[in-house]
């Protein structure tokens, strides 16, 4: 076994922005916008106590607190999922250095990526006593892995962004794209598009974006009066903005969720094609931060994302740690492992109500809670494409309104 120690010295200043950014620990008040509920009133779930002495945990071993977490990640995985593991156990490294050494015993376990490989270490976890696992990443390994838990009621915090996956118990902190879509759209009705044409990518990635514009202009008093659909080559996008020209002649908006070349390529279709998009807006998602935004073509378009100056904090934190910029996914590691602990601080294990509390967590990804049914509800923010940047026109939101939905 492998044991990471941090050195005291890199915990002053973390430890401060810690204190501001990340899950606050205990509601001091209704006015709290973030953290966990007050727990100390509350019957508290724990795993069944062992019979036995706890059997000496199996994988690289972060930590020395009482309470056992595993972390499940593609370590030898195929392709880059090696590369978005070491990733994710770096995050974990950097929230481990902040939230303490003594917070928890932090066990890593290699899944390769293939479910019999997060299957087995699953079950491995459940013997060795975790209190939790936190991942896996793919959304067929969550699958695998989940009946091993269900044996004890283990809680799982995965980071597919398959809804499908989600259940009682198995909670996904990732970006699910139904909440992205969701948000952006909530903001075009409230600034009174009542009409909107999607022109989304054929697949389950455009299935999911048009089921969900559709959802939510109908909620709004809209609808989605149009949809067409393309493949990744030219002709094919300009076929799909021909089938619906008189459609967007009439719409107050054009929803594009890919991100790529997309957004320039079918918004230039478009205006080539004679239509004029003065008074109409065209509306993204978070996926628009791989498009060229310096296109002309997209200055005044709108797209829902997460906190850029949040993400670009934690990038600037991780590559000064370990030299490299990390991607967005990894920060979801470091969320995790941050709430965990602060979760193990409360009731020394991690009980579901307390994974599902109301009021939510803040972090380096920004606002999220889990529901009940294992999704996650996010606060996103508005972009506005300006001068070829995004600029916020309307920040994320501090704290969730109501019970989860």
């Amino acid at each position: 076994m492998k044991f990471w120690n941090s050195a005291e010295c890199r915990r002053g200043a973390a430890s401060a922005m810690l204190a501001g950014l990340v899950m606050i620990g205990g509601c001091v008040g209704a006015d709290v916008p973030y953290g966990m509920s007050n727990i100390e009133n509350r019957p508290v779930a724990t795993a069944p106590e062992p019979t036995g002495p706890r059997l000496p945990a199996s994988g690289e071993v972060i930590g020395t607190g009482e309470t056992r977490v595993a972390l499940l990640l593609p370590l030898t995985g195929e392709g880059n999922a090696s590369r978005i593991a070491a990733e994710l156990k770096n995050a974990a490294i950097l929230a481990m250095d902040d939230a303490g050494l003594q917070s928890m015993e932090l066990v890593v376990k290699d899944t390769a990526g293939t479910a019999e490989g997060a299957s087995a270490a699953a079950s491995q976890a459940v013997a060795e006593g975790a209190a939790a696992v936190l991942g896996p990443l793919f959304s067929a390994n969550v699958r695998a892995a989940a009946p091993a838990l269900a044996v004890n009621g283990t809680p799982m915090i995965a980071f597919s962004s398959d809804r499908a996956v989600a259940g009682p118990g198995i909670y996904l902190n990732s970006f699910l794209p139904q909440g992205v879509v969701r948000r952006t759209l909530l903001y075009a009705a409230g600034q009174g598009a009542r009409s909107v044409v999607a022109i989304v990518p054929e697949g389950a990635a455009g299935d999911i974006a048009e089921a969900e514009a559709r959802r939510t202009m109908l909620e709004t008093g809209g609808q989605v009066t149009a949809v067409a659909r393309y493949r990744y080559d030219n002709e094919s996008v300009y076929e799909a903005v021909r089938g619906v020209t008189e459609d967007i002649r009439t719409a107050d908006a054009v929803f594009i969720p890919d991100g790529g070349n997309s957004p320039a390529t079918i918004v230039s279709s478009i205006t080539e094609s004679g239509i004029e998009m003065s008074g109409k807006k065209v509306l993204g998602t978070g996926q628009w931060t791989s498009a060229n935004l310096a296109d002309p073509v997209l200055a005044g378009a709108v797209f829902a994302d997460t906190d850029h100056g949040r993400v670009a904090s934690y990038k600037q934190r991780y590559q000064s740690r370990f030299g490299a910029e990390p991607s967005l996914t990894s920060a979801l590691a470091y969320d995790t492992v941050i709430l965990a602990a602060n979760i193990i601080k409360g009731v020394n294990a991690i009980p579901r109500h307390a994974i599902e509390s109301p009021v939510g967590f803040s972090g380096y990804t920004g606002l999220f809670r889990f529901n009940a049914d294992g999704t996650t509800e996010r606060g996103y923010a508005i972009y506005e494409v300006r001068d070829g940047q995004p600029q916020i026109i309307d920040p994320a939101p501090s704290r969730f309104d109501g019970g989860a939905s």
